[in-house]
């Protein structure tokens, strides 16, 4: 009912602004036909005014015309385009490429305003350049583990360097081996001067939760059963205990071959690790685990570097009736098809919103394509958000729709396979669209853009957490860039997957269905829709009084932060 009513107050909005141009094409018909009687009352009216007038009443749509908006195969075909830069660590010369790429496809849309916010970031970045054809830097390569087995060296495979872990250059680290049983504390006792060698524990959530902090989950969902995905597992905890304990270096066993994850950009954090890591493939773990048993030794090798470097957030502005702006936001560096692909979504919203007559923009729809979120401890949108903070108390914030890896496949290991390969399942990932409670205009557009997509495999949730009464907002994550907005309490709306092929490159364009790319873009394109000139008030009450509270000092969302460097005890 409460979707009825929103969608009616929503079109009543629209048929207002139509009636006040219609209302004006009336008068100047009066006015015409007062003139002409004056000249000659028998004389015919002339009509050319009135119906100029009349062609000038404006029919704005109340959702995406799907007939009008970027086809599935065009925004795989920008996709591509935008992949062939390789890989896009924060700050590097490919990711620099990028934002050019970005900023020249909103620059086309008409009307648009480009602008850019840059600032110094810490940047990690792998030295071995990419082989062949392919620009830029090779994580994959950057990652070296050489073991001494009775007296020979040898190079073991490997999955890559652990991103933000210590360089090493070619030369590596070098200790004896000791195996660590999944879950184990490390600690200095035991692996002090030695190469940890550890399997990454897979975490899961009961997939039971959706239906506690969920407002819709699709009749698709098993509510009975588990949610595992790599996004859950603890690889930040493994290399900061490591390096509290003194470890001379670490090597991560995954429960996956190492060509499924060759390349593998996780943890994202940004931190300066105290220790050298690599990942090694589930094809390469007992052979490691077994020299460790043996007493053998091993290089770590990290060949990559830590220095400045500059980087920039893209801010596009398509203007509208009022300042008060609508903003799209995600995250410009990548490393894949799926992280992150939500500049396409955003590339298509800017050019169908662009299309529409001014008068159907009741608001402005800022495009906030933000840096450094693969080191996400110097995150872009910590910095946007400090100015939408402040200008939310200036009523020019209406809302926020954060957009990331959309029209995910769902990729999981193969039941009984020897090395825990991976497949696609032929259905979607599961995408958690967060629509936090203290919006209700936002919850109910919410629910109803995703059933008029039809789209499988999503929950709008209310965040990632129970709420509690003792802080604001009642639940602080949203599951991805959403939570550095909703969190300072900016009404916010959010969209993110996480699938095995977030991180892992070698899945390509087959992690993606663009037809389901493309519906969730549409949804989030009906919300920006039906509620560009719903009254700021009813869209961001809560949030309101959320604001009064944090004034009164109430307490707030402790919005987890990386650290820069990792702790050292």
């Amino acid at each position: 009912l409460m979707t009825e009513d929103l969608q009616r107050g929503t079109r009543s909005h629209r048929r207002r602004r139509a009636t006040t141009a219609t209302a004006a094409a009336l008068t100047l018909l009066l006015l015409a036909g007062a003139c002409s009687s004056d000249e000659d009352e028998g004389a015919a009216p002339d009509v050319s005014t009135s119906t100029t007038a009349a062609d000038a009443v404006t029919s704005c749509p109340t959702e995406v015309d799907e007939a009008d908006f970027m086809a599935a195969d065009e925004m795989r075909d920008l996709l591509a385009e935008f992949n062939e830069l390789g890989l896009r660590s924060p700050g590097s010369e490919q990711h620099e490429a990028s934002l050019d790429w970005l900023g020249e496809m909103l620059a086309e849309v008409p009307g648009m305003e480009v602008e850019w916010d840059e600032y110094e970031m810490d940047r990690w970045e792998p030295t071995p350049e990419a082989e062949g054809s392919t620009p830029g830097r090779d994580l994959a390569a950057a990652g070296g583990l050489t073991v001494d087995d009775a007296g020979a060296e040898r190079d073991i495979e490997v999955i890559g360097a652990v991103p933000f872990s210590l360089p090493t250059g070619d030369e590596g680290v070098r200790g004896p081996l000791v195996y660590l049983p999944p879950g184990e504390p490390i600690t200095a006792a035991d692996v002090a001067g030695k190469i940890v060698v550890q399997e990454v524990t897979a975490s899961t959530i009961p997939t039971s939760v959706f239906e506690t902090i969920g407002h819709l989950v699709t009749d698709d969902i098993d509510t009975t059963g588990e949610y595992a995905r790599p996004s859950l597992r603890p690889l930040d905890e493994m290399l900061t205990d490591a390096g509290k304990a003194g470890a001379a270096g670490l090597v991560i066993l995954w429960d996956a071959p190492t060509d499924q994850l060759r390349g593998y950009w996780d943890p994202h954090s940004g931190t300066q690790y105290l220790l050298p890591a690599v990942f090694v493939g589930s094809d390469r773990a007992e052979e490691v685990r077994t020299l460790a048993a043996a007493g053998g030794e091993a290089d770590v090798i990290v060949r990559a570097k830590w220095d400045k470097a500059p980087t920039r957030n893209l801010i596009a502005t398509l203007p509208g009736g009022s300042r008060e702006r609508i903003i799209v936001n995600t995250n410009t560096d990548s490393v894949n098809w799926v992280q992150e692909n939500g500049s396409i979504a955003a590339i298509a919203l800017a050019r169908y919103l662009g299309s529409l007559p001014v008068e159907c923009r009741a608001r402005d729809v800022q495009f906030a394509l933000t840096s450094n979120h693969l080191g996400y401890s110097g995150d872009g949108t910590f910095r946007y958000g400090e100015q939408l903070d402040a200008d939310f108390e200036e009523g020019t914030v209406a809302f926020v729709m954060a957009l990331e890896h959309l029209g995910s496949r769902e990729i999981l290991p193969i039941e009984g396979a020897p090395d825990g390969e991976l497949e696609l399942t032929g259905e979607a990932d599961l995408f958690a669209w967060s629509a936090p409670e203290e919006s209700p205009a936002l919850v109910e557009a919410s629910v109803a853009a995703v059933e008029r997509r039809s789209l499988a495999h999503t929950v709008v949730i209310k965040g990632v957490g129970l709420p509690s009464d003792e802080q604001v907002p009642s639940i602080c994550s949203q599951g991805g860039l959403g939570t550095n907005f909703h969190g300072i309490l900016i009404p916010t709306i959010a969209g993110i997957s996480g699938p095995w092929s977030l991180w892992a490159p070698s899945f390509g364009e087959d992690a993606i269905d663009f037809d389901r790319m493309r519906d969730q873009t549409l949804a989030f394109g009906d919300v920006a829709i039906q509620l560009d000139d719903v009254p700021l008030e009813d869209i961001s009450a809560g949030y309101v009084d959320a604001r009064a509270e944090r004034a009164a000092g109430a307490n707030t969302c402790d919005i987890p932060r990386p650290p820069a460097v990792a702790p050292s005890s």
